[in-house]
């Protein structure tokens, strides 16, 4: 773990030219380590926090499993973005088995705890909710004033320069306007019954998210239209939260408390997209650079076709879910395809020179 002093010393060689000091921060948790699933398990068996409206997909084990995709991340970041000065890394006492001191020196990663940005707060914890740990990100010590949020099966793909992300001091987003719809009981009894049933029939989890992004741009003042976006990379402008919550402690301590996924809830990162389109402080863009690999939907000819996409150089953004839902087959494919296509080997990585890697503005 780094404090603000030694992390600031992380090896920069991947550093390139950018006028804006910004980080990645990336959210990981290994489910199988026995201490985390004892904890999960203590609080799944207290009544008190089995609160009604939970999303049921939220206490799936899957939501948990770690597929060894933030190693493809890492090493995509540092690759294919090398201007990003510090990858935040933040995690449940843990450390990816991967990840030695040295490494994390070399890849420029900083593990982050819980409890450092639940400081204050510590009552919320243990959280097994990425909503709730989302709604304290920005509390991220040394954090710069920009950042990237990526999951960790987010992979970028190709070569990307800060512009790609912001623009002066604008947020560059992704996706299209849908319209508000109104979530009542009924609509939600019916949402609960769907998700039940395509899990147990097709084998799919639905985890409400269109409503999570409504919500949260509700609260940022919209009424009729929120700026729906895909699974794609976040850039976010550590203010902009850090102000909100500022000023509605409310809404902060209210969204922290929910230890697993809740209907209640709103998502901080779709918060921030539509505070800033609300001060005109937003670009946005068409999200056609992007895509999908689901473990879950991709039947083998499918999963071919978006391959050759990432294989042609016609994707910029890939989110990777389900991965332990494919065959061996099929896994071996995306496999080979991240380290042969894209050349996400560690030992490629750590040969990379800042020369070779500038960003040019």
């Amino acid at each position: 773990m780094c404090d603000q002093t030694s992390f600031c010393k992380i090896d920069n060689q991947f550093m390139g030219k950018s006028e804006l000091e910004i980080d990645a921060v990336i959210t990981w948790v290994d489910g199988s380590d026995q201490n985390h699933l004892k904890k999960r398990l203590k609080v799944l068996g207290n009544t008190s926090d089995a609160v009604q409206n939970t999303v049921s997909t939220g206490l799936d084990k899957t939501r948990f499993i770690d597929n060894g995709e933030l190693k493809y991340c890492i090493l995509s970041i540092r690759k294919f973005a090398p201007w990003i000065r510090t990858i935040h890394l933040i995690t449940d006492n843990q450390v990816p088995d991967f990840l030695t001191p040295d490494l994390q020196a070399k890849l420029g990663v900083n593990i982050v705890d819980h409890k450092e940005i639940f400081d204050s707060y510590e009552w919320a914890l243990p959280t097994f909710n990425s909503r709730s740990i989302e709604t304290v990100i920005w509390r991220i010590p040394g954090l710069a004033s920009h950042f990237i949020y990526l999951n960790d099966d987010f992979v970028i793909a190709k070569q990307v320069k800060p512009e790609d992300f912001f623009v002066g001091d604008k947020v560059i987003l992704r996706g299209n306007w849908s319209s508000i719809n109104s979530y009542g009981a009924i609509r939600l009894l019916l949402n609960r019954m769907g998700s039940f049933f395509a899990k147990k029939l097709f084998g799919i989890t639905r985890s409400m998210h269109l409503l999570l992004q409504i919500r949260s741009a509700q609260l940022a003042g919209f009424e009729n239209k929120y700026f729906r976006v895909p699974h794609v990379p976040h850039p976010i402008r550590t203010d902009t939260l850090r102000t909100f919550f500022d000023d509605n402690p409310e809404a902060f301590e209210s969204n922290i408390r929910y230890r697993f996924r809740n209907m209640n809830q709103y998502n901080s990162i779709f918060l921030a997209n539509h505070l800033e389109i609300g001060k005109g402080n937003a670009e946005l863009r068409a999200p056609d650079d992007f895509l999908m690999i689901n473990g879950e939907m991709d039947f083998f000819p499918v999963l071919n076709r978006k391959l050759k996409k990432i294989q042609n150089n016609r994707v910029r953004f890939i989110c990777l879910q389900g991965l332990e839902i494919f065959k061996k087959r099929q896994r071996k494919k995306i496999m080979r395809t991240l380290k042969r296509d894209l050349g996400l080997k560690k030992r490629n990585i750590l040969k990379i020179s800042v020369k070779e890697n500038q960003i040019v503005n």
